[in-house]
């Protein structure tokens, strides 16, 4: 059975992918324990173009942050989160640059 980690990994990957225009084309690279840690946005198929992309970094097991980037790179959007004592979330923030 897998970890609730890895089952959380594979269905905000699903969700990326359904939330894709239909004619473009997402990837997302897990890591060696089924987390989703990236997604690429593409125009099509063929990657002509990107649209925008996804990194996703875990502490201790908990999602930390979330950096998004425009298609051209240009735009960035940083979500960092934060978690009290007792694993719950504290507090999400923005930052743009």
């Amino acid at each position: 059975m897998a970890s609730i980690l890895e089952q959380i990994g594979t269905k905000v990957g699903q969700e990326l992918k359904a939330l894709t225009p239909a004619d473009s084309h997402a990837e997302t690279t897990f890591n060696t324990d089924g987390i989703l840690v990236s997604s690429t946005i593409w125009s099509s198929p063929a990657k002509n173009s990107k649209i925008g992309s996804k990194v996703l970094t875990y502490t201790n097991g908990s999602l930390t942050s979330i950096v998004e980037k425009d298609g051209s790179n240009v735009t960035t959007l940083t979500k960092t989160i934060t978690y009290d004592g007792d694993g719950n979330v504290s507090s999400i923030t923005k930052e743009y640059a």
